[in-house]
């Protein structure tokens, strides 16, 4: 019983620290690093931090095109090839960053 506390726990801590990154993300870009940084600080390890952080920067960015879906501008945000990459690769990238800093802790 004690295990599935624990595994449980985990599951709420990373929620929240998504939560909190997608929040912070809203208001700056650094939000994505911080998010990152959550993310990987509540992971048991190295690896699943940077697993998390991926995770994390992948979560923002569909967030990110669900918003343009829902006001009918994600075909044009498609067809912009560059922009679209760029901003794909931002979330992503600073999150895996940001992770890292598991590997410090």
């Amino acid at each position: 019983m004690s295990i599935a506390r624990a595994w449980l726990r985990e599951w709420y801590a990373l929620v929240a620290a998504a939560v909190f990154g997608l929040a912070a993300a809203w208001v700056h870009w650094y939000g994505f690093v911080l998010g990152g940084a959550l993310v990987g600080l509540v992971s048991k390890n190295l690896k699943r931090g940077l697993l998390a952080g991926l995770g994390f920067g992948l979560l923002a960015w569909v967030v990110f095109a669900s918003l343009l879906a829902s006001h009918g501008a994600l075909v044009a945000y498609l067809g912009m090839r560059q922009v679209t990459v760029l901003s794909a690769a931002i979330p992503v990238v600073g999150s895996l960053l940001g992770s890292l800093v598991r590997g410090v802790v």
